[in-house]
């Protein structure tokens, strides 16, 4: 099913469950009525300029009295009513009240003239639908009130990703030396899962390999000092990320991370005495981590190829005390299923 309000006024697509991959199109003219899960559109001509064909009216409140939304090709929400066995009415913003106070007369305690009505019964779905589960509990006792609400899908995906990342560190204080030891190019890979929470929001949990490789070097005429790091580590992102529907999808997330280092070595040749050298970094170390990119997923919701790029910062520690930050940003390729 098309995954917008807009989308759905229009039409409907599903797939051909005959026919694999293959789309079925519904348009208001060839059915009268649709139900998706707790979603129901029914069709019907709305002859107002916005729109003056035959569309899908989105039922928000099904009861005596019905509520219903559409919107036009320009992204707006119009809203309707319909009293039972009654005509299909357009609800204007700037007039809406009035409207209501001339057709719905059944509940004597409605003030419609209050001035707070229209703050407590806003022209959105929400304060519509509100209104007229009131006016229908108070007008109809008894009478059944469906509220169409959009329900939260809730859906896992895995994946992998691959790319490659270009790292740099700056130590402060004297885990090694202080300086920056400069930027390396390294591969890193990792696998991910994500918790979809509706059609846009999800949560993204990854394990990524990375390693770093730098030096630092102060030339000096007696005493020349040429210090080597190395580590590996495996960083955990925990992130926050919003997706556009279609598709051809956008997507944007962020969110702390931590990195759990899982090997440290290092070099010294100090006035030409070579030594080993053992950084010292703390085990794990905690940062920020955002990115955007673009998401293909032409056959179904849940298998997509992804095209990334990611900014991250960590704060390197030795022991409880900060020593310097570890930055570097990433192009990643990734697989979901």
């Amino acid at each position: 099913m098309n995954a917008s309000d807009e989308k759905n006024t229009f039409g409907f697509k599903f797939k051909n469950s005959a026919g694999g991959n293959q789309d079925r199109e519904y348009k208001p003219g060839e059915v009268k009525e649709v139900i998706y899960g707790n979603e129901k559109y029914v069709s019907a001509f709305i002859p107002d300029p916005a729109f003056n064909q035959a569309v899908f009216l989105k039922m928000l409140i099904e009861s005596e009295v019905n509520l219903y939304k559409a919107v036009d090709t320009n992204g707006k929400a119009h809203f309707f009513f319909q009293e039972a066995g009654g005509e299909l009415q357009l609800l204007q913003e700037k007039t809406y009240s009035g409207l209501l106070k001339v057709h719905l007369r059944g509940c004597a305690t409605m003030n419609f003239d209050d001035p707070s009505f229209v703050k407590k019964y806003g022209y959105s779905a929400t304060g519509l639908s509100k209104f007229f589960i009131a006016y229908n509990t108070c007008a109809s006792p008894g009478a059944p009130i469906i509220e169409h609400k959009n329900k939260t899908e809730l859906y896992i995906t895995k994946g992998v990703t691959a790319g490659m990342a270009s790292t740099s560190v700056s130590l402060t204080t004297i885990v090694a030396k202080p300086g920056s030891y400069g930027t390396y190019v390294n591969m890193n890979a990792g696998v991910f899962g994500e918790l979809h929470i509706g059609r846009h929001l999800s949560t993204l949990l990854e394990l990524q390999y990375h390693s770093y490789k730098g030096g630092l070097y102060e030339p000096d005429a007696f005493y020349p000092d040429e210090i080597e790091i190395e580590m590996q580590y495996v960083r955990v992102p925990l992130l926050l990320k919003y997706t556009t529907s279609g598709k051809v999808r956008l997507f944007a997330n962020a969110g702390p991370h931590a990195d759990v280092l899982i090997g440290q070595s290092g070099r010294r040749n100090y006035s030409k005495i070579e030594s080993d050298y053992h950084p010292d970094f703390a085990r794990l170390s905690y940062g920020l981590t955002g990115g955007a990119g673009v998401a293909l997923a032409p056959f179904s919701k849940t298998t997509a190829l992804k095209l990334e790029g990611r900014y991250s910062k960590t704060t390197l520690n030795t022991g409880v005390n900060p020593c310097g930050t570890l930055a570097s940003y990433q192009l990643l390729v990734g697989f979901s299923f």
